[in-house]
């Protein structure tokens, strides 16, 4: 009850300002999806063998949604609670830490399908997938909402203003979104840069959702898998050990 009770009490915080939680990201995404593809789309061909641009660029934009709110909601809300003075309460309330762990990652993996999953069906609107495998899709989605809702509480541990919360943000995870090939083919670039192109783990999860909805991928599927699952467990590993501790949580 007291797990079920925090996990209502987080997703009712990000839902009470959904204008800015759910609707501004998937807005920014069909804003990419206009100007990268239906402006694009007019004048090239397959972006990879049968692949248009479109169905190429639209996986990315869901990862992109994923990414940033699975990342956003557990970050913020305990930076937030540090603030209020609240975070003290949360230790000493009656749940145990895997309960707490639980309710935070739950909200935030919540978030993140709610945004890739609007972004999902608002680009149905401009373009048609085979869907290769649809189960991958899913799997997919949740491993990386878990991925980055574990480093997102993770940094709110961590984080004492919000200040270094928005670094991480934007000068870290979105050049490594911009830089993970969700407009372009790895593929395509110079010998040099795909090397470094491939130390960038966000690559293997753009390429494994894109091989879900087209059956066309750059990487070994087998690779990618275990790249994100182990990133998952030691992630998730991590983070519990460090809410468990109480480190930068009790005074």
């Amino acid at each position: 009850m007291g797990t079920w009770t925090l996990f209502k009490r987080e997703n009712k915080r990000f839902m009470k300002v959904w204008l800015q939680t759910i609707f501004a990201p998937v807005v920014s995404n069909l804003l990419f999806l206009t100007v990268f593809g239906l402006s694009l789309h007019r004048n090239s061909g397959d972006v990879l063998e049968g692949v248009s641009n479109l169905q190429f660029i639209v996986p990315g934009l869901i990862i992109m949604g994923l990414i940033n709110n699975a990342y956003q909601n557990p970050s913020s809300s305990i930076i937030i609670m540090k603030f209020q003075q609240l975070i003290q309460d949360l230790m000493i309330i009656p749940l145990k830490k895997i309960e707490i762990f639980i309710a935070f990652i739950g909200s935030a993996v919540l978030r993140a399908f709610i945004v890739g999953g609007v972004t999902y069906l608002t680009s149905l609107f401009f373009v048609d997938f085979p869907y290769h495998s649809v189960s991958l899709i899913l799997l997919t989605s949740l491993l990386v909402s878990l991925f980055f809702s574990f480093l997102g509480m993770i940094l709110g541990i961590w984080a004492d203003v919000f200040d270094k919360q928005a670094f991480v943000q934007n000068f870290v995870l979105m050049p490594l979104i911009f830089l993970g090939g969700v407009f372009y083919p790895i593929t395509s670039l110079p010998g040099i840069f795909q090397k470094i192109s491939q130390a960038n783990p966000i690559v293997y999860m753009i390429d494994l959702l894109r091989y879900g909805f087209t059956g066309v991928h750059e990487f070994s599927i087998t690779l990618s898998l275990t790249i994100l699952t182990a990133g998952v467990l030691i992630l998730g590993t991590t983070n519990y050990l460090i809410l468990r501790s109480g480190w930068k949580l009790h005074s």
